[in-house]
């Protein structure tokens, strides 16, 4: 699975408080631990950061890094927002709205994910492995979003240099 997506969204308040975000899929929620996470770092936010950075080929990993992540933000006291999957259903397009400009819209954002997930795997191959971002972007270049064939590589750069 490339970036795999939660059955239910995870709408986590950030820093600022009253400020929510969704979390729609498992790369966002790594990048969320990574980047936003409170200065506490407790056994169950290395479970569920391995579980979302890990190997992920089937829906139960992705429900299991889901419920990694919820425990993890309880143990960080994170106040964590229920979602239905009616809450979160997309809302239909005005009518007024060409069907051109709408699938541009969608474009945009695919890019934008694409971009975001790039990012992400750059974060985190150095983070993981020590290599530098510049380092981590020829890998994906070359390799491609295959996360197991990145790490490997990216340890073998690792230990030559």
């Amino acid at each position: 699975m490339h970036d795999p997506f939660f059955a239910v969204p995870i709408i986590v308040e950030t820093e600022a408080v009253g400020i929510f975000r969704t979390l729609s899929s498992v790369s966002e929620a790594a990048i969320f631990m990574m980047e936003r996470w409170p200065e506490s770092h407790g056994p169950s936010y290395r479970a569920a950061l391995q579980a979302c950075t890990g190997p992920l080929t089937t829906a139960e990993d992705v429900g299991n890094a889901r419920r990694a992540f919820l425990t993890a933000a309880k143990e960080a006291g994170l106040n964590v927002k229920a979602v239905s999957v009616q809450d979160d259903a997309p809302l239909p397009r005005s009518l007024e709205q060409p069907k051109s400009s709408y699938i541009g819209d969608e474009k945009r954002r695919d890019r934008g994910d694409r971009e975001e997930q790039a990012d992400f795997l750059v974060r985190f191959l150095a983070r993981e492995t020590g290599i530098t971002e510049a380092q981590a972007r020829e890998l994906i270049n070359v390799i491609g979003t295959d996360r197991a064939s990145l790490l490997r590589e990216a340890r073998k750069l690792k230990a030559r240099q």
